[in-house]
């Protein structure tokens, strides 16, 4: 539906003083009704179609009707939008007129009012003496009609998917964590503060208001940062079952808030029960996967700096957030990383393969040639994708690659992640502490190099002989 209120407050702003209708009348020949001024009305004898001033109070599509049917005599007829023309009146006056269409059958009889003493059908190309505005309207409409697929703007947009859009903040804590608050309605659910674009409102004001509505607090008040409205991501998620209509969402920076200033936060109870912070691998079971995806995403936006363009779901070879990477030597060793024992890290205190999250718009193959050399040390060529991880082994979004590697293990530099890296035989992985996804990728990688993969017993702690000394941080790397 036109917004013609808003459409009127943009012309006044535009420098328009009056608003004016008009409606351009075809028959089914095509042929446009025009119809001649009175010798005592003001520029006798000009043509136009039919129209005049805007009422003020009345709807615009409303006065259209209402000035057709005075000058015409045609009433209960289907108005469509055509498009606004500027021009002075006969006073000197700025007008903008909203013209609308119609179409009638061909000897549609027509009773003109005293201000009008002729009419005539005329093709578009043949019109009699008029203004150069409404020729150039006329002309513009039949040029657009005689274009195959092409339609009105009314008729436009109910041909289009017309898209719902949505405004939300990422909001963290001093540690990183995402703020998420739990549904009332679908207890499921976890949101950021955000909702739906209202008119006219951007969708950077509804993310504020929502969160004022949701939170309790003016965040661009708490944090002008704020204000810069930092873009992160855009989202677009396809129509669904779910909710059947595509959406638009416009995810910007909402700031750290301290200790004091989430002690602060009144949530509304019809819309959320709690809140809470969380590392992204925390979130990944309060969430679905397709939410989590969909989170997983709007921080790999916010990690890169760059605003992203995503979709939801993502296309396929870019539904991935993370890489594991699977480093082999020609002696059948494998390069293991010990992960640190932080909070929300995954799987700390474990040796695991070289593996992290994705940046930008990077590819899986860059993504794994870069976690390597920050984690290792070592750059990798010859990558190939090893069969994707089942989702009860722990490796959600996350895309497996392997590379062989011909250096030496002195060649290995841990970088500022993790508390050891090293090479080691296949045959020995499992006797280390090790997630339970090795037990389904070290036979797929022993069979590849002719290897004995181990037994497969339960993992215990790592020996403290299998524990090498930290190595220093590679001199200016940084994450």
């Amino acid at each position: 539906m036109i917004d013609f209120d808003m459409l009127t407050a943009l012309a006044f702003r535009e420098g328009a003083e009056r608003i004016g209708v008009g409606v351009v009348v075809r028959d089914t020949r095509g042929r446009i009704l025009m119809i001649r001024r009175s010798a005592h009305d003001v520029l006798p004898g000009l043509w136009e179609y039919p129209g005049s001033g805007h009422e003020a109070g009345e709807p615009v599509a409303a006065g259209a009707a209402r000035e057709l049917a005075q000058e015409t005599g045609l009433t209960d007829l289907a108005l469509e939008y055509v498009r606004h023309q500027d021009f002075a009146d006969q006073r000197g006056l700025r007008v903008r007129q909203f013209v609308f269409s119609t179409v009638v059958p061909e000897g549609t009889p027509v009773v003109l009012s005293a201000d009008h003493d002729s009419h005539q059908w005329a093709p578009a190309h043949r019109l009699p003496t008029t203004s150069d505005a409404q020729r150039a309207v006329i002309e513009w409409l039949a040029g657009r009609l005689a274009i195959r697929g092409q339609h009105l703007v009314d008729g436009h947009l109910t041909a289009i998917a017309r898209p719902n859009a949505y405004g939300c903040l990422l909001v963290t804590d001093p540690a990183g964590r995402v703020l998420g608050m739990r549904s009332t309605i679908d207890p499921d659910v976890w949101n950021m503060p955000g909702g739906n674009v209202e008119h006219g409102e951007s969708p950077f004001d509804t993310a504020l208001r929502e969160a004022r509505d949701e939170l309790g607090l003016d965040l661009a008040a708490e944090n002008p940062r704020v204000l810069r409205r930092r873009l992160v991501a855009v989202i677009h998620t396809r129509a669904n079952a779910d909710y059947p209509v595509p959406a638009a969402g416009y995810v910007f920076d909402g700031g750290t808030l301290t200790a004091e200033q989430q002690a602060r936060i009144r949530l509304d109870p019809a819309e959320h029960t709690e809140f809470r912070f969380e590392t992204a691998h925390d979130w990944r079971s309060r969430m679905a996967p397709a939410h989590y995806q969909r989170l997983r995403q709007v921080l790999r936006a916010h990690r890169c700096g760059v605003p992203l363009y995503l979709e939801c779901p993502a296309p396929d070879g870019d539904d991935f957030e993370g890489v594991l990477v699977f480093v082999t030597d020609r002696a059948g060793r494998l390069l293991m990383h010990l992960r640190e024992c932080g909070p929300g890290m995954a799987w700390p205190g474990y040796w695991t393969p070289i593996g992290g999250w994705r940046e930008g718009d990077e590819n899986a193959e860059e993504s794994a040639v870069r976690e390597v050399l920050e984690e290792a040390g070592i750059e990798i060529t010859g990558l190939r994708t090893l069969p994707d991880p089942h989702h009860d082994l722990g490796l959600p979004l996350t895309r497996v690659l392997h590379a062989p590697w011909d250096g030496p293990e002195s060649d290995l530099r841990l970088g500022d992640e993790g508390l050891a890296v090293r090479m080691v035989p296949l045959s020995e992985v499992l006797d280390l502490k090790v997630p339970p996804y090795m037990h389904h990728y070290l036979p797929l990688l022993a069979a590849a190099a002719g290897q004995p993969a181990g037994e497969a017993s339960c993992p215990g702690p790592t020996p403290p002989a299998a524990q090498p000394a930290r190595r220093p941080a590679l001199p200016g790397r940084t994450r």
